[in-house]
């Protein structure tokens, strides 16, 4: 099988679409809180992901507290402070690997000819379709986190579900969403993204004819 241009646009598309998922899945600024020490008038930034965070607390071998003024992941996956967070790490990073995985095999279709076939194209939409709503999902579920205690103590003691009291989100939320959607609108592109060379080549001498 050739692509056609809309599979060239689809390749393209999905690997941008699936980098950019990544970038917004592995950096964690996806809210944006403050710490405000008991002394002192300067609020430190503090910033959450799913399962990595900056500048945040950490209680030392003298009882005492301490902010970490740096990022880094969890130490370990039952640290993560939320169950619901537990669940979009995994989510997301299975749908940000699938579809890393299959926009790597559309640009390699496009060098490679015959590469996809008529039933892997298909099988190739309905992945990408799974991976987009993973991700989607994901994000949805993300929010409910916002009730542990790490978040409420960054967001000034008001934060719940779906509501982040006075933290924001930040600029790698919006873009793991945008990015989870272009994967789901490239998803319904892959029924018109490859031909059969034998289907194009009869219907060229049809015309001709």
């Amino acid at each position: 099988m050739s692509a056609t241009y809309v599979g060239k646009f689809w390749a393209v598309t999905s690997f941008v679409a699936s980098i950019a998922t990544a970038i917004g899945f592995y950096f964690p600024y996806w809210i944006r809180g403050y710490y405000v020490p008991p002394y002192g008038d300067e609020n430190f930034p503090m910033y959450f992901g799913t399962f990595r965070r900056c500048s945040y607390l950490r209680l030392t071998s003298d009882k005492f507290v301490e902010l970490v003024d740096g990022c880094g992941r969890y130490s370990n996956f039952e640290d993560i402070p939320s169950i619901w967070w537990q669940i979009t790490t995994i989510t997301v990073g299975t749908g940000v690997c699938i579809s890393l995985v299959l926009s790597l095999t559309g640009l390699i279709a496009l060098c490679i000819t015959d590469v996809v076939t008529t039933n892997i194209a298909r099988v190739a939409g309905l992945l990408q379709m799974a991976a987009g709503l993973l991700i989607g999902g994901g994000v949805a579920i993300y929010p409910n986190g916002w009730s542990s205690a790490e978040v409420r103590q960054a967001c000034g003691g008001f934060s719940s579900p779906y509501v982040l009291g006075e933290c924001s989100l930040c600029w790698a939320f919006y873009v793991t969403c945008v990015g989870g959607a272009a994967i789901l609108l490239c998803a319904t592109l892959t029924c018109h993204a490859f031909y059969q060379k034998h289907d194009h080549y009869r219907h060229v001498l049809v015309s001709y004819v």
